[in-house]
């Protein structure tokens, strides 16, 4: 409870007890200064259903404030689930995007190499690293690529599929 609430509460308590110690005196003590208690009375209760109207209020204010906070809470939560799942989207396209560096020397000998050998040994490469297979092949001359890819499909058209894709991912898009 806040100090203007007590404040509410006391400050009517604070004037019963005044008028009821009053009300106590000898009439012929006081002097007569117009002072009614039925009026002072009528104002105290005046001011204690004020008091409770506001109360009556505040504990609705109170309830909608703790409605909308769980509200507020269960959308932090959801937009922190859908930060994460951006974010783990965002790392695991750049690392699609970024590939291992390999060596143009290597590049230059499956290029040289005939297409039938070239797909075999792409296709061995691949099982034990994708990322430098992928790297390799977004390395080399499109026509020499083709090629080797061309003949990849013929033993394994799902792992060609697959290389053509990352490839794809891999590449910056021109503008």
């Amino acid at each position: 409870m806040n100090l203007k609430t007590l404040t509410y509460i006391v400050a009517p308590l604070a004037l019963s007890a005044g008028v009821i110690w009053l009300s106590a005196q000898d009439p012929k003590a006081t002097p007569a200064e117009g002072i009614r208690v039925g009026e002072l009375a009528e104002k105290l209760q005046a001011r204690e259903k004020a008091v409770a109207q506001k109360e009556g209020d505040l504990r609705s204010l109170e309830q909608r404030l703790t409605t909308l906070q769980g509200t507020l809470d269960k959308d932090r939560a959801d937009l922190e689930a859908r930060e994460k799942a951006v974010k783990e989207a965002t790392d695991q396209l750049e690392a699609l995007r970024t590939r291992p560096p390999i060596d143009p020397q290597l590049i230059r000998t499956y290029e040289a190499m005939d297409p039938i050998a070239g797909a075999k040994a792409l296709k061995e490469l691949a099982a034990l690293d994708p990322s430098v297979a992928v790297s390799l092949l977004a390395g080399m001359q499109a026509k020499k690529a083709a090629k080797i890819l061309d003949q990849l499909t013929l033993t394994d058209a799902r792992l060609a599929a697959l290389l053509s894709d990352k490839v794809g991912l891999s590449k910056p898009k021109a503008p």
